[in-house]
């Protein structure tokens, strides 16, 4: 390091490591002021060194480093300590660098006693719409344990007064027996409004928090959801938010009734006989002992039980998936016998949990028992000898059972509520963290293809370790760059950071000369298209998938931007063509069919930028030179981004970035850098051949012209043709004989037909059939039945369900039929209408305004 004058710093700070100079476990003190830093061990000074004009960060395993840059060139060993300081540190170094003072805060010591009052205060907040429902709910709960209370005491006088009285009012065995009625009516009416009232309510808080949570992390920055990782806000948005809504919904309020309970009973108690009630607190302390004693035993064997269960599904997860590399490792044994082990270790776990629980229950309701017999031996002499009377005696065998109960039901559900408030906080911790990619408060939206610049541009995922470094790039309008490096050199950071995925961290990025900072956020990524190289697709239609993120586009649209990625052909072959549902991720596809379909997606969003990360890669030589070729002719007045390694793409490109180590090391036209014999050459220069360098492809010169033959629905007649299953066409004076009709889009557009001849090549599309002639309607029709034969279900007489499979007993229009479904995919629904896919690809099509009413309410009950 060069030696630098020294520039006074004003910033002071203290932070505390974990680890002493001899890494031993203590606390040591790092002082900054200005530019000296000074290490206390306590009040005493163990290190200090002064002139420091910049702090850095070393990592290590389990350890880091503090290492300050001297004036005079020198590189210095401050402090250490482990990765739990290190973002601590982090901030410091920061702000130290930048000059910007900044409060010191270790929140280190505060984890642990977050969750508590503010989190039920945060909660109350989210369910204030509700607030009347749940205080309702609650009341309901205690009028039922008031209710609860009464049975008991009826009981005492209709023993007392009337059935060991003989001269008790004839009305009175009529009216305890009413009351009798009238309690257990009103405590069963009371419960199933209450039930059905909080049930409901915690339906519509999970959904609305749900909701909240989803639309956060959805509308959240990129880099947020890469640090909390899309697995744990799933966790949120299942498992904590189940346990929030119990928590809310039933944990306060059971623990609320179990209170007012034990407090209502031991009242009663106290007042029917205070000998009595006595001795109900003597198996109290025994039962409060057993409860903690069996909470911390089976706290762990509980969760060595679930870490074991988990082990076992993550086990098969991973194999089953991945069985073809199993089988071709001959590993079927070696992963059969490691299941036998995992499985063994849990029946293991499971055998401890029923050990436990054999003693520890069966014990309790021992003790339990014998205070009952107590009370009775007590009691009973106390009847014997007139002291009290029978009444009394079974009113209180009564409560006592239900003075128990409420002991036991606390000790279950006070762990569970510690559950619910920690996911909660898990839930809060995600909703308060703010976005740090916002759109501006003035967005400006400039014309666009224009001049994009970056101007001496840092930035790193860890701002301490930068991937690109002092970037300065220009990209003209309509330029074609190609962006080339090693993996790791920061060429698809590029590209996130011109998406603004990410801010920079130093410099900036210029569009039309405005920085991407003051662009609206919406504006700019409807404006330029990315197709990554690890292609995502939804577990829903083609169709769906190519228009995703654009709207108001036609079916015509949708085959255009297919045709134009060369995937249509490949499209129509697929068992339902445009409305075909691809699978999780698009596991119904190919690598390289799903490229192109990614592709296909980009286009039809028509944008003035087009990026493409390393997008070709998946395809064949062939495939890939065709899509490349096409989609150069298309980008004409667009700029076009490649991140790529085929030298293809590179060697047509108007100019060549090459990246190393997150710099800019070579610029230029490709045969210049190729000439330069430079990284570039490098690079390349196995796979560089004469075609390569000398053949410029033609995309300059003629712009392709896709054909959709979308025929004109006035100039056409169609008439039978030789077999039942095809027509002839007759356009614009020209006859098209054996064309094979096929519906592109079965379930969401049945009307929008494709004609094919014998050899499967697309003569015409017609885009709604219905508006043909009657004569060319009705012939195109009986041939569409023979190609694309969709059931009408005209009743549902019975759905049997059969784990994930569903058996449907219905009838159609050709005759009663019984259809079985797998997976919830194969059952789509519409806005007025429900399409099922059964086992073997067969159609069925349920029109909900013309079945009866029997078959609707079946089908409503299922789906």
């Amino acid at each position: 390091m060069k030696r630098a004058s020294i520039v006074t710093s004003k910033f002071k700070a203290e932070v505390k490591t974990d680890l002493d100079r001899e890494l031993n476990l203590r606390e040591e003190l790092v002082k900054i002021d200005g530019n000296r830093v000074s290490v206390f061990d306590g009040d005493k000074e163990v290190f200090s060194v002064d002139n420091v004009i910049k702090l850095s960060l070393e990592t290590g395993i389990s350890v880091d480093k503090l290492i300050g840059f001297t004036s005079d060139g020198k590189e210095i060993e401050i402090a250490y300590f482990t990765k739990r300081k290190e973002e601590l540190f982090k901030k410091v170094i920061d702000a130290f660098n930048k000059g910007e003072q900044i409060e010191v805060k270790d929140e280190e010591s505060e984890e642990g006693v977050r969750v508590g009052v503010g989190t039920l205060r945060w909660l109350w907040n989210i369910a204030s719409r509700y607030r009347k429902t749940m205080i309702f709910g609650a009341t309901l709960s205690l009028i039922t344990t008031g209710l609860n209370l009464v049975p008991p005491y009826l009981l005492k006088i209709l023993i007392d007064s009337v059935l060991l009285s003989p001269s008790h009012p004839s009305t009175l065995f009529i009216n305890i027996i009413v009351y009798l009625i009238a309690s257990y009516s009103a405590l069963a009416l009371l419960s199933s409004i209450q039930n059905r009232t909080l049930n409901n309510l915690g339906s519509r808080i999970i959904n609305d928090l749900r909701e909240i949570l989803y639309k956060h992390a959805i509308n959240h920055d990129y880099s947020f959801i890469e640090r909390i990782s899309p697995s744990r806000i799933l966790s949120r948005l299942t498992t904590d938010a189940g346990n929030t809504n119990w928590l809310l919904v039933w944990g306060l309020p059971t623990l609320v009734t179990n209170l007012f309970t034990i407090i209502g009973i031991g009242v009663i108690l106290f007042t029917l006989n205070p000998t009595l009630a006595a001795f109900i607190l003597i198996p109290v302390p025994a039962i409060i002992y057993l409860i903690i004693s069996y909470r911390r035993k089976s706290h762990r064997l509980y969760h060595r039980n679930w870490r074991r269960s988990a082990d076992i599904t993550s086990r098969i997860n991973d194999t089953i998936p991945n069985f073809l590399v199993v089988r071709s490792f001959s590993k079927e044994e070696y992963e059969s016998k490691r299941l036998r082990e995992m499985l063994n270790k849990l029946y293991e776990s499971s055998i401890a949990i029923n050990k436990m629980n054999s003693v520890y229950w069966p014990l309790m309701g021992f003790v339990v028992n014998l205070s009952t017999v107590l009370i009775w031996w007590v009691g009973g002499h106390e009847v014997i000898s007139g002291i009290i009377e029978i009444g009394v005696i079974t009113a209180f065998i009564a409560y006592v059972s239900q003075f128990y109960g409420p002991i036991n039901n606390l000790s279950n559900v006070l762990p569970f509520i510690q559950q619910s408030l920690t996911s909660a906080e898990r839930i809060r911790e995600v909703l308060e963290v703010k976005p740090q990619i916002t759109n501006p408060e003035n967005p400006k939206r400039p014309n666009m293809p224009a001049e994009i610049r970056f101007e001496h541009v840092y930035f790193g995922y860890d701002p301490h370790f930068p991937v690109v470094k002092d970037i300065n790039i220009e990209i003209k309008p309509g330029e074609k760059v190609a962006i080339v490096g090693k993996s790791g050199s920061g060429k698809s950071t590029i590209a996130k950071l011109l998406l603004r995925f990410y801010d920079v961290n130093e410099g900036r990025i210029l569009i039309d000369g405005i920085d991407i900072r003051e662009i609206d956020l919406n504006y700019l990524r409807r404006k330029v298209a990315y197709v990554p190289q690890d292609v995502v697709l939804f577990d829903t239609t083609v169709g769906y998938n190519v228009v995703y993120g654009t709207d108001n586009l036609s079916e015509v649209d949708v085959i255009r931007a297919c045709k134009i990625a060369k995937i249509h052909d490949e499209i129509v072959k697929l068992p339902f063509a445009y409305d075909t549902i691809l699978g999780e991720r698009g596991t119904y596809l190919s690598g390289g069919q799903r490229q192109r379909l990614s592709i296909a997606r980009a286009i039809i969003k028509n944008p003035d930028v087009l990026i493409f990360d390393e997008a070709t890669s998946n395809l064949d030589v062939t495939s890939e030179r065709e899509v490349y070729e096409t989609m150069m002719n298309v980008s004409k007045g667009k700029t076009v981004i490649m991140i790529t390694h085929n030298v293809h793409e590179v060697m047509n490109s108007d100019k060549v970035i090459v990246l190393s180590n997150g710099k800019v090391v070579e610029e230029g036209k490709p045969i210049e850098l190729l000439n330069k014999k430079g990284e570039f050459y490098k690079m390349f220069k196995e796979q560089i051949n004469e075609e390569n360098i000398f053949a410029r492809m033609k995309q300059n010169s003629k712009e392709e012209k896709i054909i959709v033959n979308l025929i004109d629905i006035h100039n056409v007649k169609i008439d039978q043709s030789v077999r039942r299953s095809t027509v002839d066409v007759i356009y614009q004076g020209k006859v098209y004989r054996v064309l094979v009709p096929k519906m592109l889009f079965p379930i969401t557009k049945p009307t929008f037909i494709g004609l094919y001849d014998e050899s499967g090549k697309e003569i015409f599309l017609i885009d709604d059939y219905t508006k043909l002639d009657e004569k060319s309607r009705k012939v195109l029709e009986n041939a569409l039945a023979y190609n694309n034969l969709i059931f009408q279900v005209r009743k549902i007489n019975e759905i049997n369900i059969k784990g994930d499979q569903l058996e449907w007993d219905v009838e159609t229009n050709k005759g009663p039929i019984k259809v079985y479904t797998i997976g919830r995919r194969n059952v789509v629904v519409l806005d007025s209408k429900v399409v099922l896919i059964d086992k073997n690809d067969n159609l069925y099509e349920i029109d909900l305004d013309k079945i009866d009413r029997k078959s609707f309410k079946i089908l409503v009950e299922t789906v």
